[in-house]
């Protein structure tokens, strides 16, 4: 290990190079090292052509400092290669207007892939992204007309499909932690998350290349204990020390508190419980699904405030949270809360929450939607003018037993509540339930195959997913049918013969029934 300064990148990246980086918006992110490197391209004219490999968004959110963007805007980046892209709108436009090469894979394939990355594996082989867009069937990940190259292929394993996953080799691994010792061992005290990191140094030194480190101090060896080391000192090859706080912040919200990297417990949940409206109505309805010692996966998006729910109702411990960075249990943040998890059960290496996920860990996945079709397929990932990606929506449902998609029925409407019953005040403007999706992030006939139970849930009604379609199974009180309901619905659906209403208690301010619909859930299996 190498200490250098930052004016040394220049020396080290070059152009051409393919670039991982372990990061989610600024947590774990090497903000001074990426701001070295833009100022060395701009000084230069060199560092360009890069290939950029991301599991996760990387953004600042606070325009003061260097994110994807940054590279982006300066004509630095010929290829991106990442699962979700939300907070770099300069990315997303260089995208559409295919200035860059860009694919959108599954995120827990892209972190756990570097731990394969090496002459003695075949690369990644999985059934995850089969029957969906990531199937070269349909795109093979690739979101633009510039992007030609196949990196996603169709195998045969023993009469079985699988799907093959080309990664190109790492060249440069950027990385940060809290502290480095004197021997270059990383340890990642003060992080909010741990991120796959480990497997990124790993892939890089296997490959030949740099593992560079952001870090805020170097330390004595020994003075924390072996089993704190992250990165082992003999997977780095250069060490850069920050001394300005706001290049290394841990989340978007705070330069550093304890509590968010598990350091000590706070005695209540910091934000406030979510206001009632008809997004409330959708997650208490949502989470009448859950079951006793459910350990749940809740995605981005309106089931984010799951958490901020079951404290409210007083039933966060009837099941334990999984968040997919690799925070198990406690308080997740939503909001301005987002990413701010805290009372944490546990916390583990990024690639290691998708073995637990791969392996089956995970009962129930809560997730949400863009559009759904007359087949009960979802996407999530493109839609109107936004191109998200899928992030960790792949792999996750189609892994876990059970699914929970949730969201709004029509885009622009506005609802209230009144006498326990649904109001719709003003109809919206863009239907969600579709003739097809324009974009296949989940293949309901596969969920089919792999036998898994799903269900939609929206404000005023409720689907199921069965052989024959998608199946209308309660509508909310107060509601006509065929107005308010199919008439929202660009196809006809399976309507149940014994078609329920939503239970009219979960449409009014204060409902305190979430402990008992758990508890009974639990008794009936």
């Amino acid at each position: 290990m190498k200490i250098i300064s930052f004016n040394d990148l220049k020396d080290i990246v070059k152009s051409g190079d393919v670039i991982s980086i372990a990061a989610l918006s600024v947590a774990n992110l090497p903000v001074n090292v990426l701001k070295h490197i833009a100022l060395a391209h701009e000084k230069t004219g060199q560092i360009d052509d890069l290939t950029i490999m991301l599991a996760n968004d990387i953004s600042d959110y606070r325009g003061d400092g260097y994110d994807l963007d940054s590279f982006v805007s300066r004509g630095m980046v010929k290829r991106l290669i990442a699962s979700i892209i939300i907070g770099s709108p300069k990315t997303i436009e260089a995208i559409k207007s295919n200035e860059i090469e860009a694919y959108m894979l599954p995120q827990g394939l892209m972190a756990t892939h570097y731990r394969r990355d090496s002459k003695l594996f075949p690369g990644t082989i999985s059934k995850i992204g089969l029957n969906t867009n990531i199937d070269p069937r349909y795109s093979g990940g690739k979101v633009n007309e510039v992007t030609k190259k196949d990196i996603v292929s169709l195998l045969e394993v023993n009469h079985e499909e699988y799907l093959h996953y080309d990664f190109p080799k790492t060249d440069i691994a950027l990385l940060r932690g809290t502290y480095a010792d004197s021997e270059g061992n990383i340890f990642m005290n003060h992080e909010a998350h741990l991120g796959e990191g480990y497997g990124v140094a790993a892939a890089a030194h296997s490959n030949g290349g740099k593992v560079i480190v952001q870090v805020k101090e170097i330390v004595e060896s020994g003075s924390f204990k072996p089993t704190e080391v992250f990165i082992p000192g003999e997977l780095v090859d250069y060490v850069v020390v920050n001394d300005n706080p706001k290049y290394h912040r841990q989340l978007p919200q705070a330069y550093y508190d304890p509590a968010l990297s598990g350091e000590y417990r706070i005695n209540k949940m910091l934000e406030p419980f979510i206001e009632f409206n008809t997004r409330k109505v959708i997650l208490r309805r949502a989470a009448q699904f859950l079951q006793k010692d459910d350990v749940v996966s809740i995605g981005f998006g309106i089931n984010n405030e799951l958490s901020n729910m079951l404290v409210e109702e007083g039933a966060h411990d009837l099941v334990q949270l999984n968040v997919d960075t690799g925070n198990f249990g406690g308080m997740v943040g939503s909001r301005e809360y987002f990413g701010m998890n805290y009372n944490l059960d546990a916390r583990m290496r990024h690639e290691m929450t998708w073995d637990f996920i791969y392996s089956g860990g995970l009962d129930v996945a809560y997730l949400s939607f863009a559009e759904i079709d007359q087949h009960g397929n979802v996407n999530v990932s493109m839609y109107g003018d936004r191109m998200n990606g899928c992030g960790g929506f792949v792999d996750i449902s189609q892994t876990v037993k059970r699914i929970v998609f949730s969201g709004t029925m029509v885009v622009g409407s506005q609802s209230t509540c009144s006498n326990n019953e649904l109001v719709i005040e003003q109809e919206g403007h863009t239907k969600k339930f579709v003739e097809q999706v324009k974009n296949l992030d989940f293949n309901a006939a596969y969920s089919r195959k792999l036998g898994q139970e799903v269900y939609y849930v929206t404000e005023r009604a409720v689907f199921q997913l069965t052989d024959d379609g998608l199946k209308l199974i309660e509508i909310a009180p107060g509601l006509d049918l065929e107005k308010d309901v199919l008439a929202n619905l660009a196809f006809q659906p399976i309507i149940a013969d014994d078609l329920k209403m939503i239970n009219r208690d979960i449409y009014q301010e204060n409902w305190g029934g979430l402990q008992r619909s758990i508890q009974d859930n639990s008794s009936n299996y």
